[in-house]
């Protein structure tokens, strides 16, 4: 007789891409079996709807508070393809327009080398790959939110946050680039979060 019972761990554990599956097999010598399955890389590297659901209320902490319908950039390096990628993971993940509080940021994909399209935009998603430098000097002009999966960019003073995952998620904001950009968080906001 084979009895075959699957238990998946928590819905949060699931999008970080942490599959965990239970198999018990009755055998005649009730032998029991655990495989567990880690997606590569999920430990590391957060899932872009992560970074995309904790960015957006990453933005709900700014002063004066972001309200209304916002226009959201995504900022991509044309003809890389993981840049590219990731772009339209981030557009999949916010769908038409995502909620946040009482924000309604609404996506709009922007090329590195069509910068002037940060025109209005309020926040960005900064993908990998693209020139972190260039981004900065542009969005800062018009204070935008710049947000990126890559801690490299923070620290180097270019993206204002950085998402990561490993071991858990931590939230990095940049004060040379809050600075830059004109930018100013809740001070109980800035307690949980890691400063450099």
């Amino acid at each position: 007789m084979v009895q075959f019972n699957a238990t998946f761990v928590s819905m949060a554990d699931l999008r970080r891409g942490i599959i965990v599956r239970r198999i018990g097999l009755w055998l005649p010598a009730s032998a029991a079996f655990t495989i567990i399955v880690i997606a590569p890389g999920a430990a590391s590297t957060p899932r872009v709807d992560n970074v995309v659901q904790v960015g957006g209320r990453v933005s709900s902490f700014v002063q004066p508070r972001i309200s209304g319908a916002v226009i959201t950039a995504i900022i991509y390096e044309p003809g890389d393809a993981a840049s590219e990628s990731e772009a339209r993971s981030i557009e999949r993940s916010m769908g038409e327009a995502m909620v946040v509080g009482s924000a309604r940021l609404v996506p709009r994909r922007v090329s590195t080398s069509a910068l002037q399209g940060l025109a209005g935009a309020r926040l960005a998603f900064v993908t990998r790959g693209t020139n972190y430098r260039a981004i900065a000097s542009a969005a800062s002009s018009r204070s935008i939110l710049t947000i990126s999966a890559d801690p490299a960019c923070a620290q180097a003073g270019y993206c204002v946050v950085a998402i990561s995952a490993a071991p858990r998620v931590q939230i990095t904001v940049s004060r040379a680039a809050s600075r830059a950009a004109n930018l100013r968080f809740n001070s109980s906001f800035l307690m949980l979060v890691r400063e450099i």
